[in-house]
């Protein structure tokens, strides 16, 4: 993969540190390598002790698509690259640091996710959401979703794998703030600074009582374990999918 694909930048003064997803051409769509990179950048921040919350972006108009379709994967492929995604996931949500998703344009599948499991979302008002996993043969979605939007909207969301806007985003609790398209990086990085300063012991214990009361990292485990053992779609719907995701979002899903 030629050229950096995932940008870092630590401001030593808020103890912030912006981690971006650099593919705009290919709106920000996660290789695996691209996933382990960002994983790796993320495990790197948090081991800094400078650094007090992380913020999470994509360079040009989306946040991320989800993966790249047009990487290429075979059956042991795939698996791999779903288990570096749900590392990466499972490693954000569980960060004792805050984090902050600053989200432009589209938010899709392993990119919704990723979101998803960051503390708090800021979104452009043009921003818009999805979560294919049905319409993909993933199962996935549900761990987090659940504990944000609640369990009649999670269902509605994952089970139609509809579009949702940033009204409606919001609405929901998807997003927690809502900002004029442009200003989702401007707004989640003072938000970041907000967090940042506060007392980090405290703002740690807070996430692990968080994380613990809600119960989500034992929700992402058990709906990793299912993804695993899922056998995938007949190979007739799969097709279909295939077809009908890449012409509805583009490069990623």
């Amino acid at each position: 993969m030629a050229g950096p694909v995932i940008g870092v930048e630590r401001d030593r003064a808020t103890g912030v540190a912006q981690l971006r997803i650099d593919r705009p051409r290919a709106r920000n769509a996660l290789t695996t390598e691209a996933a382990a990179r960002l994983l790796r950048a993320v495990e790197d921040a948090l081991a800094d002790d400078a650094v007090r919350v992380l913020v999470l972006s994509g360079s040009g108009p989306d946040f991320c698509v989800g993966g790249d379709r047009d990487e290429e994967l075979g059956d042991e492929g795939s698996a791999g690259r779903l288990r570096v995604f749900a590392r990466l996931q499972r490693t954000v949500a569980a960060a004792p640091k805050a984090t902050v998703a600053a989200i432009e344009g589209r938010c899709v599948a392993a990119g919704a996710e990723l979101a998803a499991a960051c503390d708090i979302r800021v979104g452009a008002e043009d921003s818009v959401y999805r979560f294919p996993g049905s319409r993909l043969g993933v199962p996935v979605g549900a761990a987090k979703l659940i504990g944000l939007v609640g369990l009649g909207a999670a269902k509605d969301l994952l089970l139609t794998s509809r579009w949702v806007t940033a009204h409606e985003a919001c609405r929901l609790g998807l997003l927690q703030r809502l900002v004029p398209p442009g200003r989702a990086g401007a707004e989640a990085t003072a938000c970041a600074a907000e967090i940042s300063a506060n007392d980090p012991s405290t703002t740690a214990l807070l996430k692990h009582q968080l994380q613990r009361f809600s119960g989500v990292l034992e929700r992402i485990d058990a709906e990793l374990l299912a993804a695993e053992s899922f056998t995938g779609p007949e190979p007739e719907a799969r097709r279909g999918t295939r077809r009908g995701t890449r012409r509805e979002t583009g490069r990623g899903a």
